[in-house]
């Protein structure tokens, strides 16, 4: 058996799937659900595109800990920070504008929301899991 074949320490089979999903899924939701809540407070759409990640990734976080905090190697990388969250939340917010106008002119907001949560929380999710194993090299 090689090194490589060995899985990491406390690892359970189908946990980093499990945690991408419900990042993704729950990054959507909050930001379509965060545009819709936002439409009439921000005028801009890329404005209301970037705040709308910024919801949707801060509330993936938030349900992605209270979902696995059995599982200590995922449940809250201490090197995760604020920087992660605004990173995410600008490519996911820019992004998912981008997406938005391409899919339909003009976009609708809820389109708009629910792009860049589901961009923003992959990107997350990716920063936490890549956090996450980097602890065990």
């Amino acid at each position: 058996m090689a090194k490589n074949d060995i899985p990491p320490r406390g690892h359970i089979p189908g946990v980093v799937s499990a945690t991408v999903l419900v990042m993704v899924v729950v990054g959507a939701f909050s930001g379509a659900l965060a545009s819709v809540v936002l439409t009439n407070m921000l005028a801009s759409e890329l404005w209301l595109a970037i705040v709308a990640a910024f919801v949707a990734v801060v509330v993936a976080l938030i349900v992605q800990h209270v979902a696995f905090r059995h599982n200590r190697e995922l449940s809250f990388p201490p090197g995760l920070g604020l920087l992660h969250v605004t990173v995410a939340s600008l490519v996911g917010g820019l992004a998912g504008h981008e997406l938005a106008i391409d899919l339909r002119e003009p976009p609708a907001l809820p389109l708009i929301g629910a792009a860049s949560g589901l961009l923003g929380a992959v990107l997350m999710a990716c920063f936490v899991v890549t956090i996450a194993y980097r602890r065990d090299v």
